[in-house]
């Protein structure tokens, strides 16, 4: 039987709750009452009547050097066990590739269960979302004094401030209201979670916000935080603070901040320790796109000449010239394509890795010195990704 790609067909949500049950190991029944995404959002594939398989993407958007770069978020890759084997996984991303850049998308997004998957589609792994444990008592609670209210978990405040931190930090997504509106549906259908919702004001305006539930540890218990989020350090610092009282019955907070929101507000960071790590891939679905939508550095001036090898998107491949110059950058065709890259490569240089580690590690290798130079100063970054999707 031939397996054909395709959108959700009409009554299939319930089927594909059902495959993201047993590939994730869920328990929670369908609810027909759930909101969802367009059927175009849905990629899947069929043998016959029968979904086998199915590709999710989000509407997203991640700040890079400052601006907002439109992002096709990757979630909920399944095939089921009597249809692997015969590619539905590369078709499946395959289309959703060609639709995400058919819909504006410059970069896309996942967390991989298994990378191998995702390389061969062009994504490459770029950071970490980093889970840190911090003990309630290394925390500095002297600081900004908030008025704070308790919140609905669907808050719209909640949202509005996470955006804003969002738009002011490099990797990290911004969502739109549809993506809130479906996660505050699956945290409300969850009764055995105890999550509790705060917004903090100052001097009548709404600056800080922070979500969290309740996690066994021990003999006491851990916080785990959701949302934290402020419109300045010292909102941030009062959003930790408001944690930090919960001392007599919990041990440690645990939440995916990096460390410069962390450092002015826990003095002794060598007493945090890692919680957990999940690798995170990105990859540049409109390569010229991408380098136009971003932010650079104002101090970085010059030129690199590429040659691009994308089988996955291959609007991007070819020989291009990388111009960069007051902040700004453009990937046109043309030049020499003197330095051959991968997706993969664009990927990494596009989030900040370490050039002089691609080049130990075999890629880039007809750089000149002056070529490696400019990309350090250029593909600058240390991004982390607070929101798990």
């Amino acid at each position: 039987m031939e397996l054909t790609i395709e959108s959700i067909r009409s009554g299939d949500r319930e089927r594909h709750h059902a495959l993201m049950r047993q590939a994730f190991g869920g328990t929670d029944t369908f609810d027909p009452a759930a909101p969802t995404s367009d059927p175009d959002k849905f990629v899947c594939a069929y043998l016959g009547d029968q979904m086998v398989g199915s590709v999710l993407t989000f509407d997203l958007a991640m700040t890079w050097g400052g601006r907002r770069v439109p992002c096709g978020g990757v979630s909920g890759v399944v095939v089921s066990p009597q249809a692997r084997g015969r590619g539905a996984a590369g078709r499946m991303l395959a289309e959703a590739l060609r639709r995400m850049h058919e819909q504006g998308h410059a970069i896309s997004a996942l967390y991989p269960t298994t990378a191998s998957l995702y390389r061969r589609a062009g994504y490459e792994v770029v950071g970490m979302y980093r889970r840190t444990q911090i003990p309630v008592t290394a925390i500095d609670a002297t600081g900004d004094a908030l008025d704070w209210r308790e919140a609905e978990a669907s808050s719209e405040v909640l949202a509005s401030l996470y955006d804003d931190l969002a738009g002011r930090l490099d990797g990290w997504f911004r969502v739109d209201p549809q993506w809130w509106a479906f996660r505050s549906h699956r945290q409300a259908a969850d009764a055995s979670v105890n999550r509790y919702t705060y917004v903090g004001s100052r001097a009548g305006a709404d600056v800080a916000a922070v979500q969290y539930r309740y996690a066994k540890a021990d003999d006491f218990y851990d916080l785990e935080v959701e949302v934290l989020a402020g419109l300045d350090v010292e909102a941030v610092g009062a959003a930790l603070g408001l944690l930090a009282g919960h001392g007599t019955t919990a041990r440690h907070v645990v939440a995916a901040l990096p460390r410069s929101l962390l450092g002015p507000h826990v003095p002794q960071l060598q007493l945090t320790s890692t919680a957990s790590d999940w690798p995170w891939m990105l990859r540049l679905v409109d390569a010229a796109g991408a380098v136009a939508a971003r932010g650079w550095p104002t101090s970085v001036a010059g030129s690199v000449e590429l040659d691009i090898t994308d089988e996955g998107c291959p609007g991007n491949a070819g020989k291009h010239v990388l111009e960069l110059g007051g902040g700004e950058a453009v990937l046109l065709r043309g030049g020499s394509g003197r330095i051959r890259v991968t997706a993969q490569d664009l990927a990494m240089l596009y989030a900040g890795c370490d050039v002089a580690g691609l080049r130990a590690a075999g890629r880039l290798v007809e750089a000149s010195a002056a070529d490696l130079d400019l990309l350090a100063t250029a593909c600058v970054s240390n991004p982390s990704i607070p929101l798990f999707f």
